[in-house]
């Protein structure tokens, strides 16, 4: 293995959205670069699916059910990863959604409650639970990604509560990097 490969030998890794997308492949490439890996999802058949996978690989894997919009199921997760582990090195928050319950898209004068709540809940909300829970764990040199979007930078007709969820996320991640960064803590977006 070249170096490139080896580079998170070692580290704990929290992925939250691991069983599905971004968040499936990214804790496959981080099983297989050897990093140890708390990963968290909803989707509880996918996400045991998904451990057994990497443990069968020879990977230390823990597998949880999280809904990050609960503040305490989050703060529980993070206590047992580093509790199980001993410490947190990095942090991928990819759980997400892009629509409510009620309607998939639609101009904001037809948008619901619900649909807003829901998408708010866990896109930014969540997210926000998941960053404070881990930066109150992390050390320095410690990293954490966000999943912003385009939708984030920009807004588009149709997607409204998702366009403001992602704004959000680009304006906590901006925000929390600036108060961890003196103490050695990487906060960062993607926007796939």
């Amino acid at each position: 293995m070249t170096d490139f490969e080896m580079s998170l030998r070692g580290k704990v890794i929290a992925i939250t959205g691991a069983a599905s997308g971004i968040g499936l492949q990214l804790s496959k490439l981080c099983a297989y670069k050897g990093a140890k890996l708390a990963l968290a999802d909803i989707q509880e058949e996918a996400l045991d699916a998904l451990v057994s996978e990497i443990k069968a690989g020879g990977i230390e894997v823990i597998g949880s059910r999280v809904n990050v919009a609960s503040s305490q199921e989050v703060d529980d997760w993070i206590n047992a990863t580093v509790n199980h582990f001993g410490t947190l090195d990095g942090a991928a928050n990819l759980a997400g959604v892009e629509s409510g319950p009620k309607r998939l898209a639609g101009p904001l004068a037809e948008l619901a409650n619900e649909d807003w709540d829901h998408i708010l809940s866990i896109n930014l909300t969540g997210l926000m639970y998941c960053v404070r829970a881990q930066i109150r764990v992390m050390q320095a040199g410690a990293s954490i990604v966000n999943a912003a979007s385009i939708a984030g930078l920009m807004g588009r007709p149709g997607i409204s509560a998702y366009s403001v969820s992602k704004h959000g996320v680009v304006g906590l991640t901006k925000t929390v990097a600036k108060e961890v960064g003196p103490n050695g803590i990487r906060v960062n977006a993607i926007a796939p």
